[in-house]
């Protein structure tokens, strides 16, 4: 006998909630959003965060980490100010509670993603697969590289949790976007074919370190 597994696309998937934390180590109130961020994680497992660091020595903001593509997301989503962090993608600027993160995290999702990494040598490969639970139209997908353990001083206006020194000597930033592996920040196109119902998207990208 042959036997045939067929693998169906689940109906709903768990949400995870994407911050994109717009910062700078020069801005004072940033560690405020920093050290929100950094409790809520203890909690749940369904926040990801991405700090991406804006800086400009020439208008007094210096910033190590200060990412190269940071004005896409900048022009995109109307940042007006520091810091300003997005949920989703949503236009709105985050208000800075737990409860919007978790409100959002606690509805299933008709779209569920896998990420599938490795390392030989310095090459890095990453797979994506996208599995859809109903149609959908216009999407893209974003793959980015972050970092942990970078060391800076941070700004800091007042006790956010840190401690009330300005500069915080060494300050540990995490989360810190350095590359995205798709052509821009804002994302490659999922072609409206591949995001039909019962449908898996699967992507490829390689990048040397």
């Amino acid at each position: 006998f042959n036997w045939t597994y067929v693998v169906a696309t689940p109906k709903t998937f768990k949400t995870n909630v994407l911050v994109e934390d717009i910062t700078g180590a020069w801005c004072g109130y940033c560690p405020r959003v920093a050290w929100g961020l950094k409790e809520l994680q203890k909690t749940t497992s369904q926040l990801i965060v991405v700090a991406a660091h804006y800086g400009n020595s020439s208008v007094g903001r210096p910033d190590p980490f200060h990412y190269d593509k940071v004005g896409e997301l900048k022009t995109a989503f109307g940042v007006a100010g520091y810091p300003w962090a997005l949920l989703n993608r949503k236009a709105a600027r985050w208000g800075e509670t737990d409860a919007e993160i978790t409100s959002i995290a606690a509805n299933p999702s008709k779209a569920g993603v896998a990420i599938e990494s490795s390392i030989s040598d310095r090459d890095l490969t990453v797979t994506i697969k996208v599995g859809f639970a109903e149609d959908y139209t216009g999407l893209k997908y974003v793959i980015y590289i972050l970092e942990n353990g970078l060391i800076a001083d941070q700004y800091n206006y007042a006790d956010f949790g840190y401690g009330a020194d300005n500069p915080l000597k060494d300050f540990v930033h995490n989360h810190t976007l350095r590359k995205a592996l798709t052509s821009s920040p804002l994302g490659d196109a999922i072609t409206d074919a591949s995001s039909k119902n019962g449908n898996i998207f699967k992507m490829t990208h390689t990048y040397t370190i």
